[in-house]
């Protein structure tokens, strides 16, 4: 049982005016896409793809040998995407008034955009999580294959920092939930939450691998404000500009001291150890600098 209460949920559609066309024209652009399908496909199967599972050091077999969804799960995923009434997506209505309240076309605007896609997208993939579990592929096993199967994972759809399912308000479908956002946008959507734990002021993404938290570039923020106007303007399928990857010399941070710098999404969504986590392996990327030092000792070589 999740310790975390339950938020009050109300439907976009009591969104007014340009709030209201912008949320529900880009989240029926991102779930028309193959992106989408191929999601909501893996979900459906209840067994990730070997290209897809994200990051874990081992895998089972069973992900192994998975190298693509079922047709019937592909089929299933696109007759989803295509049925989805956007205007029935129902979200938090604190998040839900605080896009309400941004002057349409702002940067705040966008950046409360950005939340609220995040959320619906973490959302109704845990809806087709629990609406499809445990799978297609899973069908005729046992509980205690299945479990097996797990090796001690809650779900194979696992981003590996967001898995306190304890404290989910949907248990295991949230973990489900962060899992696909790391499929969509790079990694689970973070923001500066400043003192007051509500603001929205800078975007950061936690993708998996090990790597650290990124902070998005203004020139990262400015493609989705593109896309987002480019939406509004044509009836026509736009590139999305999703997922997004670290910039080289971007700032980033620690996941053990993301909460402590305000930089999180929702507070329950990760439980930080009393300790620094030792780290056998830092990936090199996260460290700009010294790539650049090792470049110009190889050189002077």
């Amino acid at each position: 049982m999740s310790v975390t209460e339950q938020s009050v949920k109300v439907s976009v559609s009591n969104l007014q005016g340009d709030h209201l066309f912008a949320f529900n024209r880009t989240l029926s652009s991102v779930l028309s896409t193959a992106l989408a399908e191929r999601t909501f496909a893996q979900i459906i199967d209840g067994l990730p793809t070997r290209d897809d599972v994200g990051y874990f050091p081992t895998y089972s077999k069973e992900i192994a040998d998975n190298t693509a969804s079922s047709l019937e799960a592909m089929e299933a995923a696109r007759g989803l995407r295509e049925n989805f009434n956007t205007f029935s997506t129902l979200v938090d209505v604190k998040l839900a008034q605080a896009y309400q309240n941004t002057l349409p076309w702002s940067r705040e605007f966008y950046m409360r955009l950005l939340e609220m896609l995040a959320v619906a997208w973490h959302d109704i993939a845990a809806l087709v999580y629990v609406n499809t579990q445990p799978g297609l592929r899973r069908e005729g096993q046992g509980l205690e294959q299945r479990l097996a199967a797990l090796e001690g994972r809650p779900t194979d759809f696992m981003h590996e920092d967001y898995h306190d399912l304890q404290q989910y308000p949907k248990g295991v479908a949230d973990v489900v939930g962060y899992w696909a956002e790391y499929h969509l946008f790079g990694g689970v959507v973070l923001f500066d939450r400043g003192e007051s734990g509500t603001d929205c002021k800078r975007v950061f993404l936690h993708p998996v691998g090990g790597f650290r938290i990124f902070q998005l570039s203004e020139s990262q923020i400015q493609q989705f404000v593109d896309y987002v106007q480019q939406l509004a303007e044509t009836a026509q399928d736009i590139q999305l500009p999703f997922p997004i990857s670290a910039e080289k010399y971007t700032y980033r941070v620690d996941p053990f001291d993301a909460m402590a710098l305000n930089i999180y999404r929702d507070k329950y969504e990760r439980i930080i150890p009393k300790d620094r986590p030792a780290r056998c392996v830092q990936r090199l990327a996260d460290f700009p600098e010294l790539q650049d030092a090792l470049v110009h000792v190889n050189r002077d070589d």
